[in-house]
């Protein structure tokens, strides 16, 4: 155990699992699948209830069991308490890392404690972004989240008739758990979209999805990437290029023949088409130093308080305006920006190009806006797949004629189809590389094929692609500077022996 824990190679290594998904969500089937995946593989699984923590903590909030709808509430209550008492959002995931912690054993060479081969850990559930940056700091490459995702009808529909919530407070809880405005609240939408991998809950393709992504884990190179997973992951390289000073977004266009004809990002067009590259004419916001866009929001909050509040010192209207409109949609305005949003961006380049979007697919990292929705509608697109949600965006509520949302499981309009706007589901653009590259994943190599032949992949005897390492950097330090003196003593050993030939 001892030379395992210390070496570079570790080929029983442990994962953590953590699901995320919306109030209303039935979690207890992909669960189940995610537990029997991993059996194939000869993991042992420990499934570790977040939730169930709270009733170890000194709250002043009782916890029901029922009815369905104070025992879902009470439990949000308790989680934000928790939270904020011990002043920090990430507080339950560290509980989690304990849980796992405690149950292991001291090796009794190196003192350290012992990693519990082929084991999984499933954490469940998630509810803040904090909660997964603590977990990949403390496991690194081992940690996968899942994220899980069910149409609000449908987690509307689970909540009233499975659980019995009556109609009006079934919808409270799922309006609280999209995101609260208590700095220590849960905000499921905003943890969503950090997940590796997303599946749809939605009759037994989720085993299919869970699986494949197992396989993906244990080194099956035989599994490349889906038309999605490819077109969204060209998106975010896209958005990688991005300078802006807010945010990077990245968007890819399909053909209707599924050929890609644009890409995209966020950010400041030049004379003559296309956006600025690097150099010494590059005039974006950040060569300028600021954002227009935000600096034209921060004269209409001091006109407003000038003709509003004229009694209120003029150095301080700008931030006492701030204070007053914090939740007001008047900060929400985005018209005054210089930077060509991604969406247009790639709808663009394929014009200049003489490519046709029209009934082709947009693949945008992050939801689009109500400004790039109406040029979605004009340019013929049929089909939009997004990651990231945008709450600033009026999409919907402008254009219902034109688009339907999967999200609210909305029919399609009578007379003429919509644009279609889907959540990704499928292996995320932070994971990509590491589940599909042969070569230029975190992990080891993957090698297809032998002596000229494909080489068999079975799940009895698979390996981790990418496996969680039990020791730190600087102990692998130690590991490489030891082997080296092994090396070089044998090598001194070798010559030794050879010039005793010699004479």
């Amino acid at each position: 155990m001892a030379d395992d824990i210390l070496g570079f190679e570790f080929p029983d290594a442990e994962f953590v699992f953590a699901l995320v998904s919306p109030v209303g969500t039935d979690t207890g089937s992909i669960q189940i699948a995610l537990e029997n995946g991993l059996k194939r593989f000869g993991y042992k699984v420990n499934t570790i209830r977040i939730s169930d923590f709270l009733k170890r903590f000194n709250l002043s909030i009782d916890l029901p069991d029922d009815p369905q709808y104070d025992r879902v509430r009470s439990r949000m209550d308790a989680g934000n308490e928790a939270c904020k008492q011990a002043g920090r959002n990430d507080f339950l995931a560290l509980v989690a890392v304990s849980e796992i912690n405690k149950a292991r054993s001291l090796d009794t060479t190196t003192k350290l404690p012992t990693p519990r081969t082929k084991t999984a850990h499933i954490l469940s559930t998630l509810k803040r972004p904090e909660e997964v940056v603590a977990l990949r700091r403390i496991y690194g490459a081992g940690f996968l989240l899942i994220g899980v995702f069910a149409t609000e009808e449908e987690r509307f529909n689970y909540l009233t008739n499975d659980l019995n919530i009556p109609a009006n407070q079934a919808q409270e809880l799922i309006t609280r758990d999209t995101g609260e405005s208590d700095p220590h609240g849960q905000s499921t939408r905003d943890t969503f979209h950090l997940a590796d991998v997303f599946v749809r809950l939605k009759g037994d393709t989720y085993k299919k999805q869970l699986w494949r992504f197992l396989d993906l884990l244990f080194g099956n190179a035989f599994e490349t990437p889906t038309r999605d997973e490819h077109a969204m992951f060209l998106a975010y390289s896209a958005a990688l290029r991005s300078a802006d000073l807010s945010r990077q977004v990245g968007a890819t266009v399909l053909s209707k023949d599924c050929e890609v004809i644009g890409l995209g990002c966020n950010d400041v067009p030049r004379s003559g088409g296309g956006l600025y590259w690097p150099g010494k004419d590059d005039y974006r916001d950040y060569a300028r130093g600021f954002d227009t866009n935000e600096s034209r929001r921060d004269e209409f909050i001091v006109d407003v308080m000038t003709r509003l509040r004229p009694d209120i010192p003029s150095e301080e209207r700008l931030q006492k305006g701030k204070e007053l409109l914090l939740d007001s949609p008047m900060l929400d305005i985005t018209e005054f920006g210089r930077a060509v949003h991604a969406e247009m961006d790639s709808i663009i380049t394929c014009t200049r190009s003489g490519m046709s979007p029209r009934g082709g697919t947009l693949y945008c990292t992050t939801f689009p806006c109500h400004n790039c929705t109406k040029h979605i509608i004009a340019a013929g697109i049929s089909r939009v797949v997004y990651i990231e949600p945008y709450p600033k965006s009026r999409a919907e509520d402008l254009h219902s004629d034109a688009i339907r949302l999967e999200e609210h499981g909305e029919e399609s309009g009578k007379g003429h189809p919509r644009v279609n706007y889907q959540p990704f589901v499928g292996v995320g653009p932070r994971r990509y590389a590491d589940l599909f590259s042969l070569v230029l994943n975190s992990g080891k190599r993957i090698i297809r094929k032998e002596s000229g032949k494909k080489k068999n992949w079975e799940r009895t005897n698979a390996m981790p692609r990418v496996p969680m390492l039990p020791n730190s950097y600087l102990q692998r330090e130690l590991i490489a500077i030891g082997k080296i003196e092994a090396t070089m003593k044998k090598l001194g050993e070798e010559e030794k022996q050879h010039g005793n030939e010699q004479r």
